[in-house]
């Protein structure tokens, strides 16, 4: 038996709590070191009362085993039981599957990636859930909120874009936006539109969150105005304006224009300016008609290179 156990437990306490492992060496090896280490610490630090028991001083280690222990029956291994049972007796909550990954992945990350595992099984998580939490642990997105509430959030409304007849494009982007409640409905729905027509059209990842992003933010600007959510014209507006930034945009990164921003203003400039007019009669001479300004302009300004 140890000295600080000895001091201050005695064999017959020890044993007592002991007997209840039925002869699991493990766990009593893991109570008697970490029951050891609180007695010495709470030694040095004089924070043993002299109306101490056996029973007021066990009541801590008694506490960590029983964390302890409930973890390795759920399938846990031992560092990330050992991690979640400290954290428990120290009532700390905050960003918990974050700390216990962390510590668990400094030595074995194949390890931490299945304890993730065993924890989505333990939340019932379906394969949305268990994806979605893992791969915000393993990168780091730590988030207020319990990560394990977003993983759910995240689930439902995948499965809920699913259910009411959208693409699983559309339901991702869609439940990625959505999860965390930052950002208002119609941004997200706008947003996931353009993304999917973006991506069925052969664009790159690149292009679909760039598009997705300048269209939702451009028709939420028209649809959060009192008034004019159905105003069809400004609506079309906003589409058009979506809709020059990204042809200025692509043609600027796959002709490696460095002065990148003044030429999609200058696409920019030029495609609203000719939309409206009679100088087209295809989308194709549109945009013909349209680069031809942009790079007129462009090239005045002394940027082209």
């Amino acid at each position: 038996m140890k000295p600080h156990i000895k001091e201050y437990i005695g064999a017959e306490a020890y044993k007592e709590v002991v007997h209840k492992f039925n002869g699991n060496r493990e766990y009593e090896q893991v109570f008697e070191t970490f029951l050891e280490d609180f007695l010495r610490d709470l030694e040095y630090s004089n924070d043993i009362e002299k109306d101490d028991t056996p029973h007021t001083l066990l009541e801590v280690p008694r506490d960590f085993i029983n964390h302890y222990i409930k973890c390795r029956e759920e399938g846990f291994g031992k560092t990330w039981s050992m991690t979640r049972a400290d954290l428990k007796i120290m009532m700390d909550d905050n960003g918990v599957l974050f700390k216990c990954y962390e510590k668990v992945a400094a030595t074995n990350k194949d390890q931490a990636l299945k304890d993730l595992q065993v924890f989505c099984k333990t939340q019932k998580g379906d394969e949305i859930y268990t994806e979605f939490l893992i791969d915000r642990v393993i990168n780091d997105d730590y988030a207020r909120r319990p990560i394990e509430n977003l993983a759910a959030n995240y689930s439902k409304i995948y499965k809920q874009q699913i259910d009411g007849g959208k693409s699983e494009i559309y339901a991702r982007k869609y439940a990625d936006l959505m999860y965390g409640d930052e950002y208002q409905e119609i941004y997200c729905e706008d947003y996931a539109f353009a993304y999917e027509e973006s991506l069925i059209k052969g664009k790159s990842e690149e292009y679909a969150e760039l598009y997705g992003e300048k269209y939702a933010s451009e028709l939420i600007n028209v649809k959060g105005r009192a008034g004019i959510y159905d105003d069809e014209e400004s609506l079309e507006f906003a589409r058009d304006k979506a809709k020059a930034f990204i042809n200025g945009w692509e043609y600027a990164t796959e002709n490696k224009i460095k002065e990148q921003k003044i030429f999609i203003d200058c696409y920019c400039n030029a495609y609203l300016n000719t939309i409206y007019s009679d100088e087209w009669n295809s989308i194709k001479e549109l945009e013909e008609v349209v680069l031809k300004k942009a790079l007129e302009k462009f090239e005045k300004q002394g940027s082209l290179k």
